[in-house]
């Protein structure tokens, strides 16, 4: 006995087109998340290399003896950080770095070119307190070790208090920050949607 045929329905077009809408906006959230992640993880890895350059240097000074240095300098669109040692017994300074006596441990680092995505900055209308409570101040002012913009470390192992303030130039930020006396690096992560800082590392 023969089979009655089945005969395929197909999809109909408004079918086809409510699916290709669904798996374009499935696809377009997937896209934002990743870049949302993606600017996430860039920024937190940035702070966590700043945070190690740090501790090479406090390490770098209790080894030698010695004061060392990480220099912030800002010029042409860029930030570059660079780690010295102290050469004259009075500490890592500008002067010393600009007569070649506090001499160069590395190479600079240029943000820019490491990180193309982070900038050392505030992100744009940033209003938050710091993870102290304490008002962000001068926004045109992300590197705060004093005047010179050098992070001290001594041969006891303390350092010179400061935060460096990074951000990805939309809606991220984060600072690296150093305690004063135990030279204690900590890390902190505005998470805007929760109105507060995370501590990082």
């Amino acid at each position: 006995m023969a089979r009655p045929r089945r005969h395929s329905r197909g999809i109909t077009l408004p079918e086809l087109l409510t699916t290709l809408a669904i798996l374009s906006l499935a696809g377009g959230l997937s896209a934002s998340a990743l870049h949302a992640f993606a600017g996430m993880t860039t920024l937190r890895s940035a702070a966590h290399e700043i945070a190690s350059v740090f501790t090479e240097a406090r390490s770098r000074a209790i080894y030698r003896g010695a004061y060392c240095g990480v220099r912030w300098v800002a010029a042409n669109g860029d930030v570059t950080l660079q780690v010295f040692d102290d050469r004259d017994g009075d500490g890592v300074g500008t002067d010393d770095n600009r007569k070649g006596i506090d001499t160069p441990a590395s190479g600079a680092l240029s943000v820019k070119s490491r990180w193309p995505k982070v900038s050392v900055g505030f992100i744009p209308g940033f209003t938050a307190r710091d993870p102290n409570g304490d008002p962000a101040g001068d926004l045109s002012d992300p590197v705060r070790f004093g005047r010179s913009d050098i992070a001290s470390f001594s041969p006891f192992g303390d350092s010179s208090p400061g935060t460096i303030w990074l951000g990805d130039g939309a809606r991220r930020q984060s600072i690296v920050r150093l305690t004063p006396g135990t030279a204690k690096i900590s890390i902190y992560e505005w998470a805007a949607a929760r109105g507060k800082w995370i501590r990082a590392w």
